[in-house]
């Protein structure tokens, strides 16, 4: 579970970004594994949360819904008032105030940035820098009826029965039985193109018992379009015992006579394997696919080339 400073900044963000006011267990289902586990602890930390948010001046707002969830209470954040208006900075402003938080890490001024109403879309990465998604909305609304749902991803169509979506790392996943690849999926809301098209309600069963966090993948390198992607990768002898060591003996797929290893390595998020893999330096070279080995070099060139 995470520690509570990012729990409550990540409910600032969640409650700023929804259109329709949500009720403590749909928080708590977009907030997965970031709060307790059971009625009581459940409620007594969002009470705490709650308490925190107003004493430091978030207008936390109710509502009690009516219908099928009549008499329950649900959350919302009014930007309008939150956000502080008319203030024009400029991007370069902007990128200082993000760098000065992400600096920082405190919770006043990552607060403070989501009421300044700071880039969303630029780096350093923030904790509480949680971009704004067209997509969001109707795949909330497709969970939720448990309706299929159809969009691009990386240039092909998709169609998902969402099971649940997730918040990691001030990124948006959705989590669901990919109907052309009869297979459970993750995607990244950010990367899916185009508007979603949300079928019709009551169209499938969340399998009984279903918890996105079992089926979330831990390790960022298989985040990605195909999971089942791999690469070959040559790990020289001075950090050999160490990759050894994190990956398992089951990822090794050749022991050199000079010490050397040949390990297979999740790659379906590549930005996620070329960060392990510039972490390693001069001791790592990707030996297949090919078309991983070329993404990777011009990757390099480009970023050389930008320099």
């Amino acid at each position: 579970m995470t520690d509570a400073l990012e729990r409550v900044t990540n409910l600032v963000a969640l409650l700023m970004s929804t259109r329709v006011p949500l009720t403590l267990e749909q928080i708590a289902g977009e907030l997965t594994g970031q709060y307790p586990v059971g009625e009581s602890a459940l409620r007594g930390a969002f009470e705490r949360d709650k308490a925190l948010l107003r004493e430091i001046g978030v207008p936390l707002e109710t509502e009690v819904l009516g219908g099928s969830d009549a008499g329950r209470t649900a959350y919302r954040i009014d930007r309008a008032r939150y956000e502080l208006a008319d203030l024009a900075l400029a991007p370069d402003e902007q990128a200082a105030l993000q760098l000065a938080v992400a600096a920082a890490r405190l919770a006043d001024a990552q607060f403070g940035l989501l009421k300044l109403g700071g880039d969303r879309s630029s780096v350093p990465v923030v904790v509480a820098n949680i971009p704004e998604l067209e997509a969001l909305p109707a795949l909330r609304e497709a969970a939720a009826a448990r309706a299929e749902v159809s969009f691009g991803y990386h240039g092909s169509p998709r169609t998902l029965q969402p099971y649940a979506l997730l918040l990691r790392e001030r990124f948006w996943y959705v989590i669901g039985h990919d109907i052309d690849r009869s297979e459970l999926r993750t995607y990244r809301v950010d990367r899916i193109e185009g508007d979603p098209v949300v079928g019709e309600s009551g169209s499938f069963q969340r399998p009984a018992g279903f918890d996105p966090r079992a089926v979330f993948p831990s390790d960022p390198k298989l985040l990605g379009d195909e999971p089942t992607a791999r690469a070959q990768v040559w790990v020289g002898e001075a950090r050999a015992d160490a990759i050894e060591r994190e990956l398992g003996d089951s990822a090794v797929r050749e022991r050199r006579d000079d010490g050397s290893l040949v390990v297979e390595v999740p790659c379906a998020n590549e930005e996620a394997f070329r960060s392990w893999l510039f972490g390693l330096g001069v001791h790592a070279e990707v030996l297949a696919p090919a078309e991983l080995r070329s993404s990777i070099v011009s990757w390099l060139r480009a970023l050389a080339g930008a320099e």
